[in-house]
């Protein structure tokens, strides 16, 4: 079948693998396994998205009903006031490209299906579908363009309504540091992505991270000077071992050498500074879903916990979650390469508990510190728990605990009090309003 972009060569490898994989996922997203979509439809979405200035070609066959098809839904595509903005998040980045063009595709095939009254696909059956991207015999009704292009702006609608929620978990898949995330990675994982962005959980915890770009940039880098570590400047003193190229230099003449000699017994030699990385453990968050979490309070949690996330990105640290209430719920980890397969398992699991239950933080932290003690990391952890719970605890055998596992207790309180936990926290901060500011200034802990 020919193409209807001029200048796509729909015979290429690569023009091939990124329509079959863009049709795959349409797949996945439908849970509808016998569709044969055209992977040459797939090809046309693809680079109506990723191109700059894609020019749509008039079929030479007028009755070709397939080709008019698609020659009408990409001018609809590019005549539309929001698929234009969408286009600029998507222009020359083949993952996003992939990713909306398939939530764009099923979108589609969703509006033109009931009004085919058949599969929804290219072709169907005869006399039972219409022609929407399956191949197979072709529909012999010919469907209005109106009705085409009414697909086409409420498909393009729905998708428009993604976007912000796509660009954000993209932004926490890939990472904002080089040598995290991946392209293909992020293509592998498309369908869940989508299927992420249009739940609508994630969709309110996202935008109550409206910030997210401020607080990537707030974080943390533990150095410790070294005479073995990297070189970052330089300093006075008498350390030999450190002693700059210039000051070895005066050794070459007799007269020098007193010079050197002076400079190192007053401490004035010009010497390297250097540090090394401190070894920094695990950032583990513990968050209360129990009754009186409800509300305002889980969805601020949860949305402290997603910048806590983004926080252990930046600084390279392994993160780890639980929900507890009368009892801990799953362990969700995500390693220091932050896979984005781990990612979006993170974001799920956090759309998917509710708030409910009694509260017993004892346990909760001994099995947090037991979780620690599993990974074998050198470094300090921090374990931080977001409660509002008023539960009594048992202090000499949370301290034993958290002392063998080398981790510090931060407790955040949340519109409560527990004079039981500012005893053996290492920091204990108290949440009066749910707002950004109080979420920075958790991140700062």
């Amino acid at each position: 079948m020919t193409g209807i972009l001029a200048g796509v060569r729909y015979d290429d490898p690569l023009a091939r693998y990124r329509g079959e994989k863009l049709v795959e996922i349409v797949k996945k997203l439908s849970r509808i396994r016998n569709k044969d979509i055209d992977t040459n439809l797939g090809i046309d979405i693809f680079y109506l998205f990723y191109l700059p200035f894609p020019l749509p070609v008039p079929p030479k066959d007028q009755k070709d009903r397939l080709a008019q098809l698609r020659y009408l839904v990409a001018k609809g595509i590019l005549s539309n006031a929001e698929a234009r903005k969408i286009r600029y998040y998507t222009i020359a980045h083949s993952g996003r490209s992939i990713i909306v063009g398939a939530s764009f595709l099923e979108h589609l095939l969703q509006e033109l299906s009931p009004q085919s009254g058949g599969e929804g696909g290219e072709g169907g059956q005869k006399n039972q579908g219409e022609d929407q991207g399956q191949t197979g015999s072709e529909n012999d009704n010919e469907r209005s363009s109106n009705n085409i292009q009414n697909a086409v702006r409420n498909a393009i609608r729905r998708v428009m309504n993604e976007v912000d929620s796509l660009s954000k978990l993209e932004q926490m898949a890939m990472g904002t540091q080089a040598g995290t995330g991946s392209i293909l990675e992020m293509i592998e994982n498309s369908s869940d992505i989508i299927r992420l962005a249009r739940n609508t959980d994630v969709q309110r915890l996202l935008d109550s991270l409206s910030f997210i770009e401020e607080i990537t940039f707030k974080t943390r880098k533990k150095m410790i000077k070294s005479s073995k570590g990297e070189v970052i400047g330089y300093s006075r003193g008498s350390q030999l071992t450190r002693i700059s190229r210039t000051e070895l230099a005066l050794f070459e003449t007799r007269e020098a050498e007193q010079v050197l000699l002076y400079k190192w017994a007053t401490g004035k030699l010009i010497l390297y500074e250097k540090v090394v990385r401190q070894d920094v453990g695990p950032l583990y968050v513990l968050l209360d879903k129990s009754g009186s979490m409800d509300g305002e309070k889980i969805r601020w949690a949860k949305a402290t916990a997603i910048a806590l996330f983004m926080r252990s990105r930046r600084e390279g640290r392994p993160f780890l979650i639980r929900f507890f209430d009368s009892a801990p719920y799953n362990l969700i980890k995500v390693s220091r390469s932050g896979k984005s397969s781990e990612t979006l398992r993170l974001m799920d699991y956090l759309a998917r508990i509710k708030s409910g239950g009694g509260t017993d933080i004892t346990r909760s932290i001994i099995t947090a510190c037991q979780d620690v003690a599993e990974l074998k990391m050198r470094g300090l952890g921090e374990l931080i728990l977001i409660t509002d719970g008023e539960d009594r605890l048992a202090e000499n055998m949370v301290r034993k605990h958290l002392r063998e596992n080398n981790v510090r207790l931060i407790t955040v309180m949340v519109m409560g009090e527990n004079p039981d936990l500012r005893k053996i926290s290492s920091k204990y901060f108290k949440v009066v309003r749910l707002s950004n500011k109080e979420m920075l200034e958790v991140l700062e802990l």
